[in-house]
């Protein structure tokens, strides 16, 4: 993913989880949080001490906590000021009729008017002791009806009368009439913090029932006000979405001017520099990190640029070097046919008076040295593509042993183990595959403090060939170089044997390779077994 669709995805999520957090939350604070805190503090109720009422106390609770207060003790509400109400002299004894719900709800072309000494005639639920909530009133043959109470036909009582008393309270709370009907299906004097909603379900209440001091307080509070001021909140939250949107376009417009697109053009820097392409001069002036980044980036230009000049010209000197070194061992090689004919011819004379084993040794290492001087010579050079094979089964441990006889004079203070070395055939060109165990023994013998150990492991239709000495290790960079023409760990020595060994190896189609041990140094050959 590109820096800058990274940059715009990570906005993006800013962007989400802000506006998320903010809706939940906002919700949560208002519908949760608030109403939680709010329960609480109408529970802390101050305005009764030592079994008396403070009426001022009571009033500024009212008003700070916008809650409708009824103080309820002996069978009788103690504030039943905060009410509209009217004493009924009845036959059976004084009733209050609570008039606050009546009045919302009624819906009539003639006024209500009640005064003292009227003949009233009520209908009306009984919702505490002798309080009652009226539905149906009639005055001077005036039918006055609340039609939300119609319907009930339970705890009906008739109120015949002449009215003794009218009260209307000084400051009307407009939670009378939600509170007097909640009384309708709510046990108020039970302790108790219940939530209520109105016959229509519109609005949602707050009733909180306290014993205190041998009182029984109800405490009325309505939400609506959240509801009114929720609409106001989620447009103020829908203006600030808006505006966290447009700040964080800003920011990511500005974040993509001073950062993305230097470093989108640094990335560009850097590519022309891998492609070889060195840059001169550099366009961010700026002190930052970033123009650092491009001030180191321009001296690596720089520094590289000039490395490459100097390895090529080191590389055209080596490549001289090499065709000349290449063109001695060709013109030594030729030199040296003469003497080892010469060598040969004496051996042979040699073998038909006297046949010892170190003549006969002498004689075919001449002739092996002989014919790889004329294969260079002809072919130019080893390769795998070039080199003829002359594959055969034969004994691995007769061409191990071969090889250490050849190598005597040089194994003198080194001590060779062979006991773990099995009689097995291999198949592949011998002449070349003992060039090949001379190179590695050589090189075994070379670096081998005291010890060498030569090895096999069978497998099916093939057998390693371990020779491991116990010389230093070969640092870890240099473990494939070993196979390098012209390699050699010794400086100012020019190594070919293990190119060669390589080359034949690869011609037969061998793994092979080489590895520090426990011991030292561990070369390795998986030979191909013969039938």
């Amino acid at each position: 993913m590109k820096l800058r669709n990274k940059l715009i995805l990570i906005l993006s999520l800013v962007l989400l989880v802000s506006l998320f957090l903010e809706g939940v939350l906002g919700n949560i604070y208002f519908e949760k949080y608030f109403r939680y805190t709010k329960v609480l503090q109408l529970e802390k109720i101050d305005f009764i001490n030592s079994g008396k009422i403070d009426y001022d106390k009571l009033k500024v609770y009212e008003k700070n906590q916008n809650a409708l207060v009824m103080i309820y003790k002996d069978n009788k509400i103690i504030n039943l000021e905060n009410f509209y109400y009217i004493k009924v002299k009845t036959k059976t004894g004084d009733a209050f009729v609570l008039l606050d719900a009546f009045l919302d709800n009624l819906y009539s072309n003639t006024p209500l008017k009640i005064e003292n000494r009227d003949l009233v005639e009520i209908t009306a639920i009984k919702i505490l002791n002798n309080y009652y909530l009226p539905t149906t009133l009639i005055k001077n043959n005036d039918v006055f009806r609340d039609y939300k109470f119609s319907y009930r036909s339970k705890d009906i009582y008739n109120i015949d009368g002449r009215v003794e008393e009218v009260n209307a309270p000084y400051t009307q709370s407009s939670l009378g009439d939600d509170f007097l009907e909640s009384l309708l299906t709510i046990d108020v004097l039970k302790p108790q913090k219940e939530k209520y909603k109105d016959v229509d379900g519109d609005d949602e209440f707050q009733l909180i029932t306290l014993n205190s001091d041998g009182y029984k307080v109800v405490i009325f509070y309505s939400f609506e006000n959240i509801k009114d001021i929720f609409p106001s909140l989620k447009l103020y939250f829908y203006m600030k979405a808006i505006l966290i949107i447009l700040f964080t376009v800003l920011i990511g417009v500005v974040l993509e001017k001073i950062i993305v697109n230097p470093i989108v053009n640094l990335s560009k820097v850097s590519e022309k520099i891998a492609n070889l392409n060195f840059i001169k001069e550099i366009d961010y002036k700026s002190g930052d990190e970033i123009g650092t980044l491009y001030k180191d980036i321009f001296k690596m230009s720089e520094k590289l640029e000039n490395i490459i000049e100097l390895y090529k010209g080191k590389v055209s000197r080596n490549k001289e070097a090499q065709i000349k070194l290449e063109e001695s061992i060709k013109l030594f090689m030729h030199e040296v046919k003469t003497p080892l004919s010469a060598i040969i011819g004496f051996s042979d004379l040699l073998l038909e008076d006297e046949h010892t084993e170190e003549i006969a040794i002498i004689n075919s290492e001449s002739k092996r040295i002989l014919k790889m001087a004329n294969t260079l010579l002809e072919e130019n050079r080893f390769s795998q593509n070039e080199m003829i094979l002359n594959k055969k089964a034969f004994s691995l441990i007769s061409l191990i042993e071969l090889s250490l006889k050849i190598l005597e004079g040089e194994s003198k203070n080194i001590d060779i183990d062979i006991s773990h070395l099995k009689n097995i055939s291999i198949y592949g060109d011998r002449e070349k595959l003992e060039q090949v165990i001379l190179n590695i023994l050589k090189n075994a013998l070379e670096y081998a403090k005291s010890e060498i150990k030569i090895y096999t492991e069978e497998y099916s239709g093939e057998v390693v060939l371990y020779l491991e000495n116990d010389g230093p290790h070969i640092l870890k960079g240099n473990l494939d170089k070993v196979w390098n023409k012209f390699f050699s760990s010794n400086s100012g020595d020019r190594g070919l044997g293990l190119y060669i060994s390589s080359e034949i190896l690869d011609a037969h189609g061998f793994n092979y390779g080489v590895e520090n041990s426990n011991l030292g140094v561990r070369f390795f050959i998986v030979l191909k077994k013969g039938i």
